[in-house]
């Protein structure tokens, strides 16, 4: 069975980014980010999950582009290893309780991908200083600012922290993390980041034991200190053979070892003294080998899962272009044709619909409404006097034309009936640059059609044009929306194009058929105007059922060298029509479209 386009992950994703704001390609072996555009893979499996990871990572990296600063990272990098990525860190929880606020679509996709990639049984034991602070501040950073499911990891986590850090430490690093949801930019969280290294050191400060005179000892109690190893706040040991015991920070050679065991003695860490070095200069000198168990990057994860299930046999959809590319001379050409092939056709046309919306009285042998003029019939044996109406009809219907502005779609229409082997080379050039390419006749059809449909009630209208150079990508241009008028299409400079590049059909249907999916109207029309075969007739074949499978009726009027034999096996039967004179265009655009608008009424 032919997967459907509803739930499909470049549908999903094109509205997704659209409403961030940021510009997606699709293509590549794993998701990734370039110079502020996001590059996104097909996928073989979509499901739920695997949607909601790729989405997750397409709302992260979105972030980071809306509200990161690259220059901050640039100074951590300067600094250390160990400074840019616990700032990233800190970071990617900054910007995601924004991105949260703002686009609350992101909210779901964002709590999925975190529990996908960091959910799970994890052991924290035994980690280095470094990793398992950065570890322990993602963890908890993120179940209780963000509220991602994450409780339980952050529940096993926290003990191991204040073991190795000691409870002071620990409460004041907590304390600062925080406050990073909050912080106003990238900037505030570099400096957050050196904050939270420096209560290391201003801890180690705090927790020396403080210099109290002696505190007497009875006898009775000396034998129980000494063996449990525990000295008073003043003791030095001076209970003991003082040759033999050496003393460091009033702290006896067994009782050092004794605190090591017991971590939240006097409030002490274990590992902070360990080997007299400084832990925030340890931390910071972790190499890259040293932290590769530490997680800062979450989206890097989400990434490496995407890339298990990457698909490379779909066509990518084609960027959509938003912005008017269109030639203004160009446009006024297709304006001024296109108004007078239109006129007729818009009075035409609402005749007709309103023909097959009217509702219609029909007379029965039973009923509850008697027409009264009939009454009188039934004297000679009539008895069809009951009235019924049918009920109203109304058009309700979304069509989307797909224009071919293909290399060859540049050629000049010449009539049937002229012959130019009679005139001079001159003359001949002459005529066939007065004549019309097959685009600006391509256009003008669908202007008009544009047109003439304009104002019917329940029908909308759209209209895409492929493809479009965009440096190396394989772009559709708009040349009108779904959600605007003709006139601020036209005034927008859609319209006037110039042609370019081969047949990619496959890949601009993904955002025409993304189009008409969002559209209003209960039936989906897609309308391809062609004159060639596409660059791959299978992948074409392959889209165009999948369209049907989500509702999307796909109909082709071809011309020029089109292969009628490849248009029957990508649109089947009765969903195709040939012309051999480009100037039937517009009556085959109008027939087809009466007929599709008179069914649905």
């Amino acid at each position: 069975m032919q997967k459907s386009l509803n739930n499909a992950f470049p549908i999903i994703a094109r509205y997704y980014t659209d409403d961030l704001g940021v510009t997606v390609v699709w293509g590549g072996n794993q998701p990734a980010t370039k110079n502020k555009v996001l590059y996104l893979p097909m996928l073989t499996d979509e499901s739920q999950t695997m949607i909601l990871v790729a989405l997750g990572w397409t709302a992260h990296e979105s972030a980071h582009i809306k509200y990161s600063d690259d220059a901050v990272y640039d100074k951590a990098e300067a600094e250390a290893l160990f400074i840019v990525r616990f700032m990233n860190m800190l970071e990617d929880i900054r910007i995601e309780k924004r991105m949260m606020a703002e686009h609350f679509s992101t909210v779901h996709p964002l709590t999925v991908m975190v529990k996908e990639v960091l959910g799970g049984g994890r052991d924290f034991a035994g980690q280095n200083e470094a990793t398992l602070l950065m570890n322990a501040c993602l963890i908890i950073g993120r179940a209780r600012l963000l509220n991602q499911p994450l409780q339980a990891e952050a529940t096993i986590i926290e003990p191991e922290l204040k073991k190795v850090f000691g409870v002071g430490r620990s409460t004041k690093v907590l304390g600062l993390l925080s406050q990073v949801a909050d912080l106003p930019d990238t900037e505030a969280v570099y400096q957050m980041t050196h904050r939270m290294l420096d209560v290391l050191t201003e801890e180690e400060d705090q927790q020396k034991p403080p210099t109290q005179p002696q505190q007497p000892q009875s006898p009775q109690n000396q034998p129980q200190q000494q063996s449990s190893g525990e000295l008073g706040p003043g003791q030095d040991g001076n209970d003991q053979d003082q040759d033999s015991q050496p003393k460091s920070n009033g702290f006896g050679a067994g009782d050092k070892g004794d605190s090591k065991d017991d971590p939240a003695l006097s409030g002490s860490p274990a590992s902070g003294a360990s080997d007299g070095q400084n832990m925030k200069q340890k931390i910071l000198s972790a190499s890259d080998d040293d932290l590769k168990d530490a997680i800062s990057d979450v989206a890097s994860l989400a990434s490496d899962m995407v890339a298990t299930v990457v698909d490379h046999q779909t066509p990518v959809p084609s960027l959509v272009i938003k912005d008017p590319i269109g030639s203004e001379l160009q446009a006024m050409r297709v304006f001024k044709n296109g108004q007078a092939a239109s006129m007729g056709l818009r009075q035409v046309m609402s005749s007709l619909i309103q023909g097959s919306r009217n509702a219609r009285a029909s007379l029965r042998s039973s009923g509850s409404k008697i027409e009264g003029s009939r009454l009188a019939r039934v004297r000679v044996g009539e008895n069809r006097i009951f009235r019924r109406q049918e009920p109203v009809q109304r058009t309700n219907a979304a069509i989307q034309l797909v224009l071919d502005g293909s290399t060859s779609m540049a050629m000049k229409i010449v009539g049937p009936n002229e012959n130019l082997d009679v005139l001079s080379d001159a003359e001949r050039e002459a005529v066939i640059n007065a004549r019309k390419s097959a685009l600006q006749i391509a256009e003008e059809s669908a202007y008009a059609i544009l047109t003439a449909l304009e104002g019917i009630s329940g029908v909308t209208t759209g209209a895409m044009i492929f493809p479009k150079s965009h440096g190396r990508e394989n772009a559709v241009g708009v040349l009108k929306r779904h959600s605007q008028n003709l006139a601020n299409a036209f005034r927008e400079g859609r319209f006037g194009q110039v042609p370019c590049g081969s047949t990619p059909l496959s890949n601009a249907m993904w955002p025409a058929a993304g189009d008409l999916l969002k559209a209003k109207g209960e039936r989906k029309v897609m309308i391809v105007i062609t004159d060639g075969d596409p660059d791959h007739a299978d992948s074409a074949r392959n889209m165009v059922d999948r369209c049907r499978a989500s509702g999307i009726e796909v109909f082709a009027i071809a011309f020029g060298s089109a292969n009628t034999r490849k248009l029957q096996d990508i649109f089947g039967d009765n969903h195709w029509e040939f012309l051999t004179d480009l100037c039937q265009l517009r009556n085959a655009l109008n027939n087809l479209v009466q007929q599709v608008l008179i069914q649905a009424a």
